[in-house]
Order: structure tokens, then sequence, then C-alpha cells
């Protein structure tokens, strides 16, 4: 999918939630009335098919919501623009650094300029770190609860294609 096209897209499922909850709520039903009939076939009566398909596909509204937030999540990856943004504080804290350094520091001001250049350089450097490493553990900690809660689920409706309704919606 081109960028311009998932930007597009990105916009009209934020412009017009109502219109996405609507296909994401007939995407679903269509799964679950597919994994009915699919009982029915193996020999369940009807209402015990419907249950057991309504059983096997989980929470309904959980499931719900989280296509459409995932429809709505741009889908454009962001890998690109941290880079620039990195590749200029380094380039920032470069310059900052030569300036420090080639900063006549012959009288008082001129060292303290220098060694508070190098303070903030210093300052900067451990906030990155903790930051990256707080988002690791973050992310770490988020896959852990999305893999256990992803097992506990058990979402296992999928169309004739073999997409599940997240693949659908983002795939049309």
């Amino acid at each position: 999918m081109s960028r311009i096209k998932a930007t597009v897209r990105f916009l009209h499922a934020w412009r017009h939630p109502d219109e996405i909850a609507r296909e994401v709520e007939a995407e679903l039903r269509f799964h679950i009335e597919m994994r009915a009939r699919a009982n029915i076939e193996g020999g369940m009566r009807p209402d015990q098919a419907q249950l057991a398909a309504r059983q096997s596909f989980g929470d309904f509204d959980r499931v719900k919501t989280e296509c459409c937030e995932i429809s709505r999540s741009h889908p454009l990856d962001s890998t690109p623009f941290k880079m620039m943004l990195h590749i200029t504080l380094a380039v920032l804290s470069g310059l900052a650094a030569l300036w420090a350094v080639n900063v006549p520091h012959h009288n008082f001001t001129g060292v303290m300029r220098q060694l508070i250049a190098i303070a903030v350089l210093a300052y900067l450097f451990i906030v990155v770190r903790r930051a990256k490493s707080q988002r690791r553990s973050d992310t770490n900690q988020s896959l852990m609860s999305d893999m256990s809660d992803a097992s506990s689920g058990k979402i296992t409706a999928y169309d004739e294609q073999g997409r599940t309704p997240v693949e659908r919606i983002l795939k049309s």
C-alpha cells in the first residue's frame, strides 16, 4: 500500500469512526457466522453451533474495539523520522562540543563555559539512555501481556482467503 493511500485511510478512519465501527462489526459478525456454519456442517445443532462460534471468537466488544483502534493507528513507520531526530541531536551535540573545546579558556569564564557544555552533554546522554531503557522495558512488558492476552482470547476467525478481521480491514 502506498504511503499516500495509507495516509488517506488513516485520515478517513479518524474522520468517520462510526463508519469504521460498522464495517468492523459487520466483518466480525461475518466471521462468527462462518464459524457457526462450519460447526453446523460438523454436526452441531444450529443453536449450539452459534453459541460455540461466539465462545471460540472471544469477547466481541474487546475485539471490535481493538480492530477499530488498529484502523485508526498511523500505518507508516516512524523509524526514519526518529533516525533524523537522533542525527540532528548528534550534530548539535557535536557542534556544542566543538564550540566548548574551541572557546579560549584562558580565563575563568572560558573554563566555566567548557565545563557547563560538557555537563549539559553528559546530562543529555544520561537522559536519552534512561528513556531508551525505560521504553525497552515498557515494550517488553506490553509484549508479554499481549502474548498472554492472545493465548487466552483464542481468536481464530478467518475469512475464505485466510485473513483475520484486522488484515481484511487494513488491506481492503
